[in-house]
C-alpha cells in the first residue's frame, strides 16, 4: 500500500493537471457560439464543483490520521473518480 505522502502528492498533482484540463474546457467554452455556451457552462459549473470537492478532500487527508485517514482515502478516491469522469465527459461533448 502506498504511503500517505505518496498518496496525497499523487492526488495534488492530479488536481494540478485537472485545474488545467478544466481551465482548457473554460476557454473553449467561451470561445464557443452563444448556443454551445449555454450548454457547456452548466457541465463546467458541475466540474468546478467537483474540483472544490477534491480539493476539500485534499484538507481532509492531510489532516486525517489513523483509520480517519483510511476512511477519507476511500471518499477521496471516489471523489476523484467523479472528477475525473465528469471531465472526460465534458471533453467529449465539448467536442
Amino acid at each position: 500500500m502506498k504511503t500517505k505522502n505518496t498518496y496525497k502528492q499523487k492526488m495534488i498533482e492530479r488536481l494540478k493537471r485537472w485545474n488545467e484540463e478544466i481551465y482548457l474546457l473554460d476557454v473553449e467554452a467561451e470561445n464557443a457560439s452563444e448556443d454551445a455556451k449555454l450548454r457547456y457552462v452548466a457541465k463546467l459549473d458541475v466540474l468546478h464543483a467537483k474540483k472544490r470537492e477534491a480539493a476539500k478532500m485534499l484538507k481532509e487527508l492531510e489532516t486525517a490520521s489513523g483509520e480517519a485517514w483510511e476512511k477519507a482515502k476511500i471518499t477521496a478516491d471516489d471523489v476523484w473518480d467523479d472528477l475525473r469522469t465528469g471531465i472526460v465527459h465534458a471533453a467529449y461533448t465539448f467536442k
